[in-house]
């Protein structure tokens, strides 16, 4: 084996990892909340820059194509202010409550989620975010672009009233909890862009791991990504494979090994929470559970199209 080429390619390797001990939080990131504590959120970059529009020269992010990511925390009592972007944008739910809302013409229909809960925002589609829970909330954000345009605030304390702001941009009388069961269309779009961990249906697959899909078919309406919650039992894995886009794994629970071959040369990285690998396009890769505990871990894909890889399970 040709231990230069090896080392070139476990260096190319440990480049695409983001570990979350290593990062710290930017609590400057978003230019429209300087001067109002009440918008205070942080936000810890993996890939691209997200909406914080004036971060997209961080040398420490690794390079957008399909999607963004990053990890944002709003402490308790804290608000994001109504806004859209021009592509989707998904709210996963690491820890906390976060209270979502969606803004129609000065009516808003609210949603909370939990951990391991998802929102995926329409494009184009005005809306905020709130902690009114008792703990910290931290939530995985992506944008479905590589650079996305700035936010378009609708509903800012810069321009309106500490209450309306708070609200989403809607009065007390305006405002309602999201109904899965109504009729009104509007709660039927939101209710289609929201994945409750608790109830999303788990397939369990010949090589020994299983999915929930949270972005992509029996999902959320995919545009630019797919997003799988994958759990890998201790013991599991799959033999190497490729895709022609990026895909991420994102690491919520437990520790994975995530593997790269090339020629017959090997290199892995180990990931533990909050940890992320980007694959990026045509590097055959693996993953595979050598820890002590199961894990779990989002595979996001950058592509709209249906899965087309034929996993196969490690040879035991």
């Amino acid at each position: 084996m040709d231990t230069a080429v090896n080392s070139d390619l476990a260096q190319w390797m440990k480049k695409n990892v983001g570990r979350y001990a290593e990062k710290l939080p930017d609590w400057d990131a978003f230019p429209a909340s300087r001067g109002f504590p009440e918008l205070a959120r942080s936000q810890v970059r993996y890939i691209g820059a997200g909406g914080a529009h004036e971060k997209t020269g961080d040398t420490q992010t690794l390079t957008p194509d399909h999607f963004t990511l990053s990890v944002m925390q709003q402490p308790v009592g804290k608000y994001g202010a109504s806004h859209a972007h021009e592509c989707k944008e998904a709210f996963l739910v690491l820890d906390g409550v976060l209270t979502i809302g969606w803004e129609w013409d000065g009516e808003v229909i609210l949603a909370r989620c939990g951990p391991k809960d998802m929102c995926l925002h329409d494009a184009y589609r005005p809306h905020g975010f709130r902690n009114e829970g008792v703990d910290p909330v931290m939530v995985s954000v992506m944008v479905g672009k590589a650079r996305p345009l700035p936010p378009q605030y609708t509903y800012h304390p810069k321009t309106h009233s500490p209450e309306l702001s708070w609200n989403f941009g809607a009065q007390p009388d305006k405002i309602k909890m999201l109904d899965c069961d109504s009729i009104d269309p509007r709660h039927r779009n939101m209710a289609q862009h929201i994945v409750r961990y608790s109830q999303q249906r788990v397939e369990w697959h010949p090589a020994g791991f299983a999915k929930q899909v949270y972005i992509g078919e029996g999902g959320a309406p995919p545009e630019s990504f797919r997003k799988d919650l994958i759990t890998a039992p201790r013991g599991v894995g799959v033999q190497p494979y490729a895709r022609d886009t990026e895909e991420a794994y994102f690491v919520l629970e437990g520790v994975i090994t995530a593997g790269w071959e090339e020629n017959g040369r090997i290199v892995e990285q180990r990931l533990g929470p909050r940890d992320l690998i980007l694959n990026p396009p045509g590097q055959v890769r693996y993953f595979k559970n050598d820890g002590a505990t199961d894990a779990q871990f989002m595979m996001i894909v950058g592509t709209a199209k249906p899965e087309d890889v034929k996993f196969k399970a490690t040879a035991k």
